[in-house]
């Protein structure tokens, strides 16, 4: 199979984003090589002044459009999206600071650890940005709506109205959703950031994951829609509490408040918050805490130019030792292992 080249990226865009057709300096990028075993994904290697990372395109058929991305953004990223027809984008960003701005319209912001959905009319263009110091983790899935609906049994009936103006087009008014990651599709995330296949394997890999990410985001919603049919009633205000205090601790996982500082600021008592994340996300406010440091740890032992005391205390440790014993017991072997692999 021959080395990849700009026609290619060209081919597998095709339909998803024609931008890059009067942007063609932001497409050329220094190493293009082949994703898997096929000629329909490509890796896109980034290593100049505003980004050092990779890009990952895979497009498994006509009506869907895989997008992995990892990097560290030294300077603001701009990039114009114009479909060709209307899509549907489901955005999952572990880390990194996403801004999405369209004609007449204020700019949007995608947080960290957040799952957004958006439809995306046919030639309504759009910029995308990344914040200056970002660390760029996610898995975008661009995708046809009738792909969506068809292949994942999308029942509209199973999700609130506001929702569903977003996933049916139904306003264009409304037309992105957000959401909190769950622990459950955290890991997901990172199963494919991480695959350690190639060929075939991470063919199939990535499209089994990338089926994964939409079947429990959907699960999560529906699953969420049925037991909180009233949007007003107490327990949902509970729950948004909670869903407030993941957002604080994600933005501040370096140096998290302490759980009476976080409880004061989501309005609960300290048991209640307690209680009520475990039951929410299965795990403690200090397991959180732990596994998304050791996550974002992961993420940026990925830079080679970083060495592993830097990383240690990006993280917010003081000493490395102690960074290095935190991430062997989360993950079964040390930090150096990672840059062996």
């Amino acid at each position: 199979m021959q080395t990849p080249t700009q026609n290619d990226i060209n081919r597998i865009y095709a339909g998803f984003n024609r931008a890059y057709l009067s942007e063609p300096e932001r497409y050329d990028f220094l190493n293009i090589t082949q994703f898997c075993d096929t000629d329909n994904g490509v890796r896109l290697e980034l290593n100049d002044d505003i980004a050092r990372g990779y890009w990952e395109l895979y497009r498994p058929n006509n009506k869907l459009l895989i997008c992995l991305a990892e990097g560290l953004y030294h300077g603001e990223y701009h990039q114009t999206i114009l479909p060709t027809q209307d899509i549907i984008t489901l955005r999952f960003v572990l880390s990194g600071n996403y801004g999405l701005a369209f004609k007449k319209a204020a700019k949007l912001v995608i947080p960290q650890a957040s799952a957004s959905i958006m439809y995306i009319r046919e030639e309504h263009s759009f910029d995308l940005s990344i914040d200056k110091g970002s660390h760029l983790s996610s898995v975008t899935l661009h995708m046809r709506p009738e792909f969506l609906y068809d292949s994942f049994d999308i029942n509209r009936q199973k999700m609130p109205l506001h929702l569903q103006d977003v996933i049916f087009g139904r306003k264009s008014s409304k037309n992105l959703y957000n959401f909190p990651l769950s622990p459950g599709i955290m890991n997901t995330i990172l199963d494919l950031l991480w695959m350690p296949y190639e060929g075939a394997r991470r063919r199939l890999f990535t499209e089994a994951k990338s089926a994964e990410l939409v079947c429990r985001l959907f699960q999560e919603i529906e699953d969420d829609f049925e037991a909180i049919p009233i949007l007003a009633t107490p327990a949902n205000t509970r729950k948004k509490k909670i869903l407030e205090a993941q957002r604080i601790l994600v933005e501040n996982y370096k140096s998290p408040p302490t759980i009476n500082n976080l409880a004061r600021q989501v309005g609960l008592n300290r048991s209640s918050l307690c209680a009520e994340f475990k039951e929410i996300f299965g795990i403690t406010i200090f397991e959180f805490c732990q596994e998304f440091r050791m996550n974002k740890a992961r993420e940026l032992l990925l830079d080679r130019n970083l060495q592993i005391s830097q990383v240690s205390a990006l993280i917010g440790y003081e000493h490395a030792t102690n960074f290095t014993v935190a991430f062997k017991k989360k993950f079964g072997f040390l930090p150096k292992a990672i840059r062996n692999h």
